[in-house]
């Protein structure tokens, strides 16, 4: 009998120790943990209450590319939360619907999450945003865009930004540029032009680009921006207009925008290609399509810390959720995305987290939208040293940007310029 119990397990062990079959990314020690609540003896766990919360996204449309790795990030964050027991008496479902960046769409899925009992909303869609808010004001429902302008939040209502407006953006690169690049030239304003595709998040750039060269005319000369239509996938003639510029807006919005850059490069331009967080979520893609040399000296103003700053709290967590929830192929393909999954990571961090601190004050029973808004406008915390706050007028959040430069040495984004404090106003 001990023979045969000896035989038994033989294969048993064999199986277990087939290492060469275990495809399995290393996992990493979880990162910023809170202890977890033990149940006393003799006692049962608490039933969690089951919150919905709402996703508005395009999974098939122009920006799916780079909202995909987005919502991902929106996923394993809301696991991460359950996983670290960070929200003990709470259990979340994610509901999610497809735009299709179409602008017909918003409606039945922002009603269909609704029916859902999504007790709160988010998405990456600035048309969303915009079409939501007289909405969700009426209904009283949160929604956290990813994107920020000024009419998601005008007059400050339930939209509430995980980011600040592109102007900001595109201001605080064009008062960072002069004094800190090399390349900015000496005795003439630099000549700036801008291109992008039919979206408040584009048309906002143009306004803060133009805005910004009439209060500052010896340093900035405005030459063209142009809003072309989502139809268009070649640019002749306004390469032809802005070939000649030391900087150059390109779009923001995933094919358009690595396509826009190859013809430049044909055209033979040299300008310096500026972008925000919007870019930097196609950065695989410009890679791809472009290549590492015709984005080389790229300029980026993100508001969240790179992959390489490996000692940042953020940077930490997403590394790993990456290696714990994900295949390494999925983890390769989430790591092209760019900025799309590392910049979602952290907004929707700072999203949770207000929901922890909502269900802290009035317990998981009576969370509601009601409850986080007025959570919402006072929350204040610090993400990898850069502010997130709101108020009772301010829908937007950070307080400060990064600048990063594409460095086709290197092969990757290089740091520029640490936390500069965000131009809001030109």
């Amino acid at each position: 009998m001990i023979l045969v119990a000896l035989l038994l397990t033989i294969p048993l062990l064999a199986a277990c120790g087939d290492d060469d079959k275990d495809k399995t990314p290393t996992k990493t020690t979880p990162v910023a943990t809170t202890p977890t609540k033990t149940t006393p003896a003799g006692t049962t766990p608490a039933q969690k209450v089951k919150i919905s919360l709402g996703l508005l996204t395009d999974k098939t449309g122009p920006a799916a590319s780079a909202l995909n790795p987005v919502d991902q990030a929106l996923r394993d964050v809301i696991r991460y939360f359950g996983e670290q027991n960070f929200i003990p008496t709470a259990e979340f479902k994610l509901e999610e619907y497809d735009t299709a960046y179409d602008p017909a769409k918003v409606k039945p899925g922002y009603e269909f999450l609704k029916e859902k009992g999504a007790k709160a909303m988010c998405g990456g869609v600035p048309m969303v945003a915009s079409l939501t808010k007289p909405w969700v004001d009426e209904d009283k429902i949160l929604y956290f865009a990813l994107t920020a302008s000024p009419d998601m939040y005008t007059p400050p209502g339930y939209t509430f930004s995980v980011n600040i407006a592109s102007e900001a953006f595109i201001y605080t690169l064009m008062k960072w540029i002069p004094e800190n690049d090399p390349n900015f030239p000496k005795g003439r304003p630099a000549k700036i032009g801008l291109i992008g595709m039919e979206d408040p998040y584009v048309q906002n750039l143009l306004d803060g680009v133009k805005q910004y060269c009439d209060a500052h005319p010896t340093q900035w000369q405005y030459v063209k921006g142009f809003i072309v239509p989502w139809t268009q996938v070649t640019f002749p003639g306004e390469v032809e207009a802005l070939k000649g510029c030391d900087y150059v807006v390109p779009p923001s919005t995933g094919f358009f925008l690595a396509q826009f850059i190859k013809e430049m490069r044909a055209a033979g331009s040299k300008a310096t290609f500026l972008g925000t967080d919007a870019q930097a979520a196609y950065l695989g893609m410009m890679v791809d399509m472009a290549g590492w040399d015709q984005i080389n000296g790229m300029i980026l103003a993100l508001p969240y810390t790179w992959w390489n700053i490996s000692d940042a709290d953020m940077v930490k967590k997403a590394k790993y959720c990456l290696e714990t929830y994900h295949t390494a192929d999925e983890q390769k393909e989430l790591l092209w995305s760019g900025g799309s999954y590392r910049g979602g990571f952290t907004q929707w961090y700072g999203v949770m987290t207000i929901i922890k601190e909502t269900i802290e004050k009035v317990g998981a029973q009576n969370f509601n939208s009601e409850a986080l808004h007025d959570t919402a406008i006072t929350f204040s915390e610090e993400f990898d040293g850069n502010v997130w706050n709101y108020s009772a007028t301010d829908r937007q959040t950070w307080n400060s940007l990064r600048f990063y430069r594409a460095d086709a040495a290197q092969k990757d984004l290089v740091s520029a310029g640490g936390l500069i404090p965000v131009v809001f106003a030109p």
